[in-house]
């Protein structure tokens, strides 16, 4: 299950130091070991938390996985990435509810 296998991604890219080390030297040599469509692989590279989450990937994961590797670590970008308003942008949340 692809979901699944995008969990499992996000969670060892949070907290394995190694994985880490790997991901931010070749991205796309560190997924290609994963079952991931080219969609999925072009998802985390992007860091698409938006679409990640469209899939049904924890929100919790997608916002660890920024926080440890997206260059600018901008939670008020990860936000706006999800659609947050101006308003939503100011409050705390893993995920944007409809």
């Amino acid at each position: 299950m692809s979901r699944n296998v995008l969990e499992k991604v996000l969670w060892q890219l949070s907290v394995d130091r190694s994985a880490k080390e790997r991901f931010k030297a070749d991205g796309a040599r560190f997924l290609s070991r994963f079952a991931l469509t080219d969609e999925q692989k072009k998802m985390v590279l992007d860091f698409d938390v938006a679409a990640l989450q469209q899939l049904g990937v924890n929100p919790m994961l997608t916002m660890g996985f920024w926080q440890e590797l997206e260059p600018t670590r901008d939670m008020t970008t990860y936000k706006r990435r999800l659609g947050a308003t101006e308003q939503q942008s100011s409050a705390f949340s893993a995920a944007l509810k409809g």
